[in-house]
């Protein structure tokens, strides 16, 4: 299919535009707020709860060590184009890029949510649909896509690539209960139903100058899972890209891929001014339906480089990028291995490790630093975040924070009003980028940004830290 790498890239510019809805990290030691457990199921929200479809829980966000600036560029015209324009300078270009170049996408969509106290424990259902789609990009792929082996280079190395990616429907019942006056532990249990999946992974890539063509050595795998067909080219295993295309999606889910996952999370109060938490999210597995694998074979074959783009006044962006999938996947070679096949694949897990300290002569002002690391190979990525939050009143609190993470530093805020029969909330974890864009908004100097918003139901009598 030759979209799948017009889609590697495109990623790029999609995820920005996408509708999501991020865990907002810089309310995790906010009063008041609804959604803490699902970052640590032992915090219990101070009411009980009820969300609505589409206004519990709304948001964009995407984290990535990248700018769409570094791959879109204005045209005197005052239109855009992409880096293979031949108007943007090969140094203008690279020079944007990391050695290794991230892109993390995280979609927690709330279909349904709501949680209710009995006696000191607190109950949460909630009905989601997530996804994680993860890029590791090295520069050189880049640079041969860029230069096209123009450039003098005789050897090119694009090892550890990787697009990797899924979707699920997620079921989730949570329980959080003191155990004493200063320890307090939850956990949620979650059954999920795999939608679509895949996985490509080129652990090696090189290509070496052979006369007027390009000897080309890999090694890498591939597996898709859905309901998605995979051809291959007449008399061969060779993976046919034209010819990928979805099948019957009713057909797939009356035999759905399904799992099973676990969140845990506990905190503790000491000496009157300091609480620690930890978490662990997403411990657990989907066992796969209808999953094609495929491989890289060893050996070497030869590649005639990338030919000419159009990038003229006449070309649309998505046809600049189809034009570059198309002569990117000329380049790799992929052989079937297997077909309708059931493979398991652990969730990417998550840990969160908490400090708070309360100031003893303004108890309703707090620091906090959380710590979160995401456990997903060579899409694994850490962040600390430091945060101060403040609670004047019992039914407002507020939150301002300084991350440094894999994909850079940002700075983050969220504003919280939790009044008796609602709560409605605004936040971002980095507005950096949101500060520096160009005329057609493109952000310039990142690109790791996010804008989460809730309007959430409450009921019952408020169990806060604040609450009188």
């Amino acid at each position: 299919m030759k979209k799948i790498a017009y889609t590697i890239l495109m990623t790029l510019t999609v995820c920005f535009a996408a509708s999501a809805q991020q865990n907002l990290r810089s309310a995790y030691f906010l009063d008041g707020y609804t959604y803490g457990y699902k970052m640590n199921p032992s915090i219990a929200p101070e009411r009980g709860f009820f969300a609505f479809p589409a206004i519990g829980n709304l948001g964009v966000g995407l984290e990535s060590n990248m700018a769409l600036s570094t791959f879109l560029y204005p045209t005197a015209e005052g239109n855009l184009t992409t880096f293979m324009n031949s108007s943007v300078a090969d140094s203008d270009f690279l020079g944007k890029l990391k050695n290794s170049n991230r892109l993390n996408f995280n979609l927690n969509e709330s279909i349904l949510a709501f949680g209710f106290r009995t006696g000191y424990a607190f109950h949460t259902v909630d009905l989601s649909v997530k996804a994680d789609v993860g890029a590791v990009l090295p520069k050189d792929l880049f640079a041969f896509v860029k230069t096209g082996g123009s450039a003098g280079a005789t050897a090119w190395d694009i090892s550890r690539t990787g697009i990797r990616a899924n979707s699920r429907l997620e079921l989730a019942y949570g329980y959080s209960r003191p155990i004493n006056d200063w320890i307090r532990v939850g956990g949620r249990a979650k059954v999920l139903m795999g939608i679509a999946r895949a996985d490509v992974l080129i652990d090696n890539l090189n290509l070496q100058m052979s006369g007027t063509e390009w000897s080309v050595t890999s090694h890498g795998q591939a597996e898709i899972s859905g309901p998605l067909t995979v051809g291959t080219l007449e008399g061969t295993n060779e993976v046919d890209f034209d010819s990928i295309e979805f099948g019957d999606v009713m057909e797939y889910i009356s035999t759905p891929s399904i799992g099973l996952a676990f969140d845990l999370g506990a905190s503790f109060d000491f000496l009157d001014y300091f609480t620690a938490s930890v978490s662990v999210l997403d411990l657990g597995y989907i066992s796969w339906n209808e999953t094609t694998t495929a491989v890289m074979p060893g050996g070497k074959w030869n590649f005639n480089g990338f030919g000419t783009i159009e990038t003229g006044e006449g070309s649309s962006i998505g046809d600049q990028f189809s034009q570059i999938g198309d002569e990117f996947m000329k380049m790799l070679k992929l052989e079937k291995t297997g077909d309708a096949l059931k493979k398991s694949d652990m969730l990417s897990a998550t840990l969160h490790a908490g400090f708070e300290a309360r100031m003893p002569f303004y108890e309703r002002l707090a620091f906090g630093l959380l710590y979160t690391q995401r456990f997903d190979g060579i899409y694994s990525w850490s962040e600390g975040r430091l945060s101060a939050n403040v609670a004047p009143t019992g039914w407002f609190s507020a939150a301002a924070s300084y991350a440094y993470s894999s994909y850079g530093n940002s700075l983050g805020g969220v504003v919280n009003i939790h009044l008796a029969g609602l709560n409605l909330y605004a936040g971002v974890d980095s507005f950096l980028p949101l500060m520096n864009v160009t005329p057609q908004y493109i952000p310039i100097d990142s690109m790791n940004t996010n804008l989460t918003l809730g309007l959430t139901f409450l009921f019952g009598k408020p169990v806060g830290r604040y609450r009188y």
